[in-house]
């Protein structure tokens, strides 16, 4: 780049953040560098975000939604590109970054990718890692796997509800409820309430 980058690092783990720190530094050696460990600490600065050339996060910043703090800045700094750099590869996080129109998304274990991922996004263009596309692309098939109703009553089994609970709230039979169960075990290769609660929290929350 021709001009001294601002960037600016959110995440809660120093250890991380500083590596990554003298990464940058070492590529872009007159970029400007601001780390904050959450959200909090990044307002209580008073810091407009406008002044940034590329924003960097996690996913995960305890106690925070950083999904609220990411809509916010895109919808007031729209040509400010926000590069995820986070330990979750999970399909509802994903999605929820497209939706977002996040540029870039990686893993940490992806260091070899940081670079190439930010000079993508300063090019305007987006970078998500192979990792992540593979991810992304079990959304299609996984929608068209799975009808709403069963979406709908896998929600309310991971949220506690027997059988009985779900056929009150759905206003339909237990028969019905148990059919519907049977269909989603096939569809999912799962044989049990245990494995169908992880696919929801690995796929929807």
């Amino acid at each position: 780049m021709s001009f001294p980058l601002n960037i600016l690092i959110l995440d809660d783990h120093s250890l991380f953040s500083e590596g990554l720190g003298e990464i940058l530094r070492k590529h872009y050696k007159e970029a400007i560098i601001h780390k904050f460990k959450s959200i909090q600490e990044l307002e209580n600065q008073k810091t407009k975000i406008g002044i940034y050339q590329l924003i960097i996060s996690d996913i995960e910043l305890p106690g925070e939604n950083i999904f609220d703090f990411l809509k916010k800045i895109k919808e007031e700094c729209p040509q400010i590109p926000v590069l995820v750099i986070t330990m979750h590869n999970k399909l509802s996080v994903v999605k929820k970054c497209k939706q977002l129109t996040i540029e870039g998304y990686i893993l940490k274990d992806d260091h070899e990718l940081i670079i190439t991922a930010i000079e993508t996004l300063l090019k305007k263009k987006t970078y998500y890692s192979k990792k992540v596309q593979d991810t992304y692309a079990l959304l299609d098939k996984k929608e068209k796997l799975l009808t709403p109703r069963e979406e709908e009553i896998i929600k309310l089994i991971a949220n506690g509800k027997n059988s009985q609970k779900i056929a009150e709230i759905l206003f339909i039979s237990v028969n019905t409820i148990t059919t519907h169960r049977k269909n989603i075990n096939q569809k999912l290769n799962i044989s049990n309430t245990g494995e169908l609660i992880k696919y929801y929290y690995e796929n929807y929350i």
